[in-house]
């Protein structure tokens, strides 16, 4: 029997929409194992020893930071792709990510093997990243703008408990063996190459007209970087929404690298509770609050969102501050939760909060400018907070505690930026002097 909720839904996104749960599904398997918390941990205790103490944190840094900084090849892939046939590009890419989890898997544990397992790991997001930019375009042509959150919602819920459940089953066996990941990693590899083979059999509503509104909207087949340079002087709004997005997930990126070094070489937790804290739990609570945060996206604009979503990110950080400096585990699992509540509504806003501000023909060139910018972030934060911390920890051993606070500040900054931006615009909405907003 259908569910009453899915009755609401257009027939066409009534019939789409398990398609791409299922396909979701089995990528979600593959991702698992390539989470940037998961790798971070394999990298700081599977290769204790193969090279010195802080050349370590920075490949954490590199493999945590990595599922955030390979977005800045999205505006490349956006580019490859533009007017061209998407779930071909889709399907191809998501073979190329599985067949670096395989890559991974063959890293000797030495120096030489830590670069090849950071290198995979750099190629499976950067794979990724263009699935990401891409699919983004399949959605907004597939499912109508009123109910588009809520079916990136349950897409998304499904995601992360596969995703989480990888990581969990990952992390139980590496309490057994530290190599045992390389046995799992084959296993999801061979779940994303279905996934691929599955997705370019997909249908994409009014695919032709989609081609050519990509073509028309600047006269050739090509999205360009002047192209993504001239929406950002032109178009203010989003201008300013990036702006404050690039600080606000600054503060966001630098975490979770943060978050395994800490427990690690200041708390001493084991490595399943590392994998449970940076991976596990925030996925679990991302789909628990994901329809709730869903409903929501799908009756406000992306500035009013924010202004309120934001919050449960300085929340998170004001449970890990305290954490990591009284040495207080207990306020890692509750941040941990938090973090997940705070991650359903950011992974919405980040898929979606573009369609507020583009018209059909631009949406992956606004897409692919808000993940570009996304990567170039995620390049820097983690490398930033985990040289940080190093800095700290030369001072004085233990003061590399205080680390957090730096993000925890950039964070708070974003928020009370976004309360501010939303502000101004219900101001000159009711003025009539806004832009008109965008909301297909």
């Amino acid at each position: 029997m259908v569910s009453p909720s899915r009755n609401k839904l257009p027939f066409v996104a009534r019939t789409l929409m398990p398609r791409e749960v299922q396909v979701n599904a089995l990528m979600a398997v593959t991702l698992g194992a390539l989470e940037g918390g998961l790798l971070g941990v394999i990298v700081k205790i599977g290769f204790a020893g193969a090279a010195a103490p802080a050349v370590i944190n920075l490949a954490v840094a590199m493999v945590a930071g990595a599922p955030a900084f390979a977005n800045v090849a999205s505006l490349a892939f956006a580019n490859l792709a533009h007017g061209r046939h998407k779930t071909r590009w889709v399907s191809a890419l998501m073979a190329a990510c599985a067949g670096c989890a395989l890559m991974i898997a063959l890293s000797p544990v030495n120096a030489a093997g830590l670069i090849w397992l950071v290198f995979w790991m750099i190629a499976a997001r950067l794979c990724w990243a263009g699935v990401v930019t891409l699919r983004a375009a399949i959605w907004r042509a597939n499912f109508p703008r009123h109910v588009r959150a809520t079916i990136t919602g349950r897409i998304a819920v499904t995601y992360s408990l596969l995703i989480a459940g990888t990581a969990a089953v990952t992390g139980v066996a590496m309490e057994f063996h530290d190599q045992a990941w390389r046995g799992v990693l084959p296993i999801t590899a061979l779940m994303g190459f279905i996934a691929a083979w599955r997705y370019r059999r997909f249908t994409v509503r009014g695919h032709g007209r989609l081609l050519r509104e990509e073509t028309d909207a600047r006269g050739q087949g090509r999205a360009r970087i002047a192209d993504a340079i001239d929406v950002l002087k032109t178009d203010v709004w989003y201008r300013r929404y990036m702006a404050t997005m690039f600080v606000f997930g600054a503060g966001n990126l630098m975490v979770i690298a943060l978050l395994v070094v800490i427990l690690t070489e200041q708390l001493g937790v084991s490595r399943l509770m590392q994998v449970l804290i940076t991976t596990t739990i925030p996925l679990l609570a991302l789909a628990t609050f994901t329809p709730v945060w869903a409903r929501y996206l799908d009756k406000v604009h992306i500035l009013e969102y924010r202004a309120w979503h934001s919050w449960m990110f300085v929340a998170t950080m004001a449970l890990f501050v305290p954490g990591a400096i009284f040495g207080q585990v207990w306020l890692f699992w509750l941040g941990a939760l938090m973090l997940g509540a705070a991650f359903a509504g950011g992974r919405l806003g980040w898929n979606l909060g573009h369609n507020d501000f583009a018209s059909d023909g631009r949406s992956t060139l606004y897409m692919g400018i808000h993940v570009t910018l996304t990567g170039i972030r995620g390049l820097i934060a983690p490398l930033v907070g985990v040289g940080l911390y190093q800095w700290l920890e030369s001072m004085e051993p233990g003061r590399g505690r205080f680390v957090l606070l730096f993000p925890f500040t950039l964070t708070l900054a974003g928020a009370v930026t976004f309360v501010l931006l939303a502000h101004i615009k219900r101001r000159e909405a009711d003025n009539g002097t806004g832009n008109r907003e965008t909301r297909n």
